[in-house]
């Protein structure tokens, strides 16, 4: 049975175990959260939660695995709770934003077995994706166990350089607000055009999320399913032609969304 420590039981701490859980993963789970945590997995036989690092060093435990799910500020914070737990041995998985695995190499070993990974908030409906970059001393089976606890809550896709984890930011990371608010536009001009408040929204969040399903149940691709509903001479071949426009259609636009996004991430970063 593997040990996992979970450090931080926020929004995305609690749904990676809530995916452990589900997936019924035969593992000892180990929370670090300072916060008080109401949560039915308190009653876990396999969870405990630990309000401290004291508590859990009392235990003279070597996990397998240490995920950290904290801001970056907490990171400095509890860099010298984290030496004390460090073992050649262990895995360290980090989920903590802008902190690249230098960072962990400079401050713990040169030789630490860091994972940097950048999951997205639909994790917390078990339906994220997660980009995964990880040092070159891992062992095969390994790097395998890490997919499959990280595939628990959504897809995983693994990445051969570490400044493309910014790309993910950029794109899946930031993504799901983009949709969001493609549909909360959509939801305005439904009701600037004469349907109610109510109706504008249910026909443009039903819209967004029916697609979603279409594509995710489908083998067709993308670029087929807009066919699909592109009539020659059509409404939406009328409302494609505004979207496509060359220099300002929306390609244009998100293309500068998501290079304004990478910048950002690049100035966060700490090495």
């Amino acid at each position: 049975m593997k040990k996992i420590l979970l450090i931080g039981y926020g929004k995305m701490g609690s749904a990676i175990v809530e995916g452990w859980v589900s997936n019924k993963l035969d593992i000892k789970i180990y929370v670090i959260e300072k916060e008080k945590i109401n949560s039915k997995l308190v009653s876990k036989k396999n969870i405990l939660f630990l309000n401290d690092f004291e508590n859990f060093i009392k235990l003279n435990l070597i996990v397998d695995y240490v995920l950290l799910a904290i801001k970056p500020q907490q990171l400095t914070k509890t860099k010298n709770d984290l030496k004390l737990i460090y073992n050649p041995k262990t895995i360290f998985i980090s989920i903590v934003a802008g902190v690249s695995t230098k960072w962990f190499s400079d401050n713990f070993s040169k030789n630490i077995k860091i994972v940097r990974a950048m999951p997205n908030t639909p994790a917390s409906v078990l339906k994220g994706v997660t980009g995964v970059f990880h040092s070159n001393n891992l062992l095969k089976s390994e790097i395998n166990y890490i997919n499959k606890i990280l595939k628990c809550i959504g897809k995983v896709i693994f990445l051969k350089k570490q400044n493309l984890i910014d790309v993910v930011t950029a794109i899946s990371g930031s993504g799901p607000a983009y949709f969001f608010f493609l549909t909360e536009i959509l939801s305005k001009v439904g009701e600037k055009f004469g349907l109610s408040k109510k109706d504008s929204l249910e026909f443009s969040s039903s819209t967004f999320v029916g697609s979603a399903t279409l594509f995710d149940k489908t083998k067709l691709s993308i670029s087929k399913l807009r066919d699909n509903v592109t009539s020659p001479g059509g409404t939406t071949e009328a409302a494609l032609k505004i979207l496509k426009h060359k220099d300002k259609g929306l390609e244009k636009l998100i293309e500068k969304t998501v290079e304004n996004a990478i910048l950002r991430a690049k100035k966060l970063n700490k090495k």
